[in-house]
């Protein structure tokens, strides 16, 4: 019998992150076994009267064995769930789903799977048993199957239980196990692996709540495969969670996935007892990236030679570097459609993509770094996660997690990132789904890892607003507003126009004001001019004739008529889209044959030192009134224990922009 040497790298002793236990414990259930008295809750700190449903116990484990068909290893996952609906809004939860991977004989395999519902009926305890003709098998895609059932016998106050066991040869992509429930406490969770040292994995702990035990345990297991018979020491990991809230996602979350209680492992390497594979620092990754078919090999210039004929279409006339670099971003985002996949690798060869003018994100973005090449233009791909995919981390490579590709250009000393993919997105622009930390430079010459960070957005949006009386009309008050959002806001407009025309658009404008003040002449600038914000106009006007006092609140446009921080407490970050600088002007005449018998009081407020402030100054300068209202918040991103004061701020912004100036007519 082989001994799998053990591996000795100075990295695996900080895979595991550990905290001393403080007890450990059995199961307080039992599975399978119901008795009357469990249909009545224990108390629970985690339970509130509006639930619908109580995880009762939610127990699993992550173990290996040999496996004889590739001679490596299979993960072994188990569960076991008990599970109280209280009432109907909770169905939900009767219906399981097991998602599977793999073909053929390489397929996922679901055994021993048990499920049953409880209900009490006249004192007894009634149990239904899942019939196996009622398990389906859904294909998803190619190589992933959806296994799902309905717990029979579902009704409001019963008992569901159900349990199975699932083996897998994807030994690289192990489940991630939640704690925490979405919308309903858990009473028990406990979570066990056991690891052998041929596998190295990075474990990412997220959520907030404490473990009550976290426990690191060293023993040996065998292994049998189809050509070796292993004895190899195994790292158990036990976790046990008790008394765990619902998680319910509060608003300004960008992900709220990064905030759930759960573990996820992320494979760094592998030890056959010879010589170790796989990657557990950044150098070795983008080695392999760069020599990889599917990415750093065809964007070469000395590989992607069959582009020549098409860069020189483009830009064949092109003296100055940077006017060539627009006009091959330009080719690409206005003649491609895009068809996102999640992925950082190419799904075809680069000359059949520019071919069909079709592509997935990276298939576009690589495009655009191979001909910026080709114009012997320094252009690099950028692989990162967007939000949806939550948080990658800056230390090791994780690439599964890393779904996106965009290109980097340095010219002049001065470093450009571009998004080809996004019809109307501008030079130099990326999505907002992009600014989420941590992403990863590929290359020979300019490797390293660059941060994206919401915090670092610089927009300001601005709204201008005269009205003086009409000179034709007595008694009428005519002006206009023009108002220039910010850029991520300006694409927002562009693509909702694109999608339901701009009428739509301009009724809602109307229907942000009273029924007294009349909208005409609405007009948009710079639709088309994707490197630019977009500039709205129009005119407005109202009626101050046959009234004796006019209230008038001179904030006619504003982002905060009501506070967005409405929640008395919160648990976890607020986490904006982008920094707020919000700046609007008013000069207004005062109507004629009124003066102005009551006016707000400027203010000037800091947020937290030096982090914003909100300005509010007005002042009656002749026969015209004139106000200044400035909103900043230097970051987007605020801590949880910063959340009353955060929400104080808005309210007072909230408060100052309903005041209203009172002008009374003159006797």
């Amino acid at each position: 019998m082989q001994k799998l040497t053990r591996i000795s790298l100075a990295f695996l002793l900080c895979l595991i992150h550990c905290i001393p236990a403080r007890s450990q414990e059995k199961i307080p259930i039992t599975f399978g076994k119901i008795s009357p008295g469990d249909f009545t809750l224990p108390k629970s700190p985690s339970m509130d009267t509006a639930t619908g449903a109580v995880i009762i116990a939610d127990v699993g484990s992550i173990g290996f064995i040999g496996n004889k068909l590739n001679n490596w290893v299979s993960y072994v996952y188990k569960k076991s769930i008990r599970i109280k609906i209280i009432d109907k809004r909770a169905f939900d939860l009767a219906t399981v789903r097991i998602l599977l991977t793999g073909g053929g004989k390489f397929a996922d395999r679901v055994d021993s799977l048990q499920a049953s519902t409880y209900n009490l009926e006249n004192g007894k305890v009634v149990e239904t048993r899942l019939n196996p003709v009622d398990i389906f098998r859904d294909t998803l895609k190619r190589n992933r199957v959806e296994e799902k059932f309905s717990m029979p016998g579902i009704k409001e106050g019963c008992i569901i239980e159900y349990s199975y066991i699932k083996t897998s040869l994807h030994y690289w992509n192990l489940p991630i196990w939640s704690f925490q429930h979405w919308n309903y406490p858990c009473l028990y969770n406990k979570f066990e692996t056991a690891i052998p040292n041929m596998l190295g994995y990075l474990t990412i702990r997220r959520g907030q709540d404490s473990f009550t035990v976290d426990k690191i345990e060293k023993t040996k297991q065998r292994y049998v495969m189809a050509s070796v018979d292993v004895t190899a020491e195994v790292t158990k990991h036990t976790w046990v969670m008790k008394d765990i809230p619902a998680f319910k996602a509060e608003p300004f979350l960008v992900h709220p996935y990064n905030y759930l209680d759960a573990i996820e492992f992320d494979l760094l390497q592998t030890y056959n007892g010879d010589h170790v594979s796989g990657n557990v620092n950044w150098s070795a990754t983008t080695k392999e990236l760069l020599e990889s078919e599917d990415f750093g090999v065809p964007i070469l210039r000395e590989v992607s030679t069959n582009l020549d004929n098409q860069v020189e279409r483009i830009s064949g006339n092109d003296g100055d570097y940077t006017v060539a670099a627009k006009h091959i971003y330009t080719y690409i985002r206005e003649n491609f459609t895009c068809t996102p996949d999640d992925d950082i690798n190419l799904g075809d060869n680069l000359y059949s993509i520019n071919k069909k003018k079709r592509g997935s994100v990276e298939d576009l973005n690589l495009l655009l770094v191979a001909m910026l090449r080709h114009k012997n233009i320094n252009a690099s791909p950028v692989i990162l996660s967007t939000t949806e995919f939550g948080t990658n981390p800056s230390k090791y490579p994780v690439i599964y997690k890393m779904n996106y590709v965009i290109c980097m250009m340095k010219m002049a000393g001065d470093t450009t990132y571009l998004d080809a993919s996004h019809p109307m997105l501008g030079f130099g622009k990326l999505p907002i789904e992009c600014y989420n930390g941590h992403a990863r430079i590929i290359s020979d010459h300019d490797s390293g890892s660059v941060f994206f960070s919401k915090d670092d957005i610089k927009e300001q949006k601005s709204t201008t607003v005269f009205l003086s009386n009409d000179e034709k009309t007595k008694g009428l008050m005519s002006g206009t507003v023009e108002t220039t959002p910010g850029y991520f806001e300006s694409y927002d407009i562009r693509t909702e126009i694109k999608k339901d025309g701009d009428k739509k658009f301009f009724k809602a404008i109307r229907d942000s004001y009273s029924p007294d003040l009349t909208i005409t002449n609405p007009g948009i600038d710079s639709l088309a001019k994707y490197d630019d914000p977009v500039k709205i106009h129009y005119d407005l006007s109202f009626k101050s004739e046959g009234q004796d006092i006019i209230y008038f609140n001179p904030i006619l446009q504003s982002s905060f008529r009501q506070t967005p921080l409405s929640a008395v407490t919160r648990k976890y970050p607020v986490e904006m889209p982008e920094p707020v600088d919000e700046i609007y002007f008013f000069n207004m005449e005062i109507p004629e044959g009124f003066t102005v018998d009551e006016l707000p009081k400027s203010v000037k407020v800091a947020y937290n030192g030096n982090e914003g402030f909100f300005e509010y100054l007005i002042q009656k300068s002749g026969t015209n009134i004139q106000l200044r209202s400035h909103i900043k918040l230097n970051k987007a991103s605020f801590l949880a224990e910063d959340y009353n004061t955060l929400r104080d701020f808005f309210a007072y912004i909230v408060k100052k922009h309903s005041e209203q100036i009172v002008f009374k007519k003159k006797k």
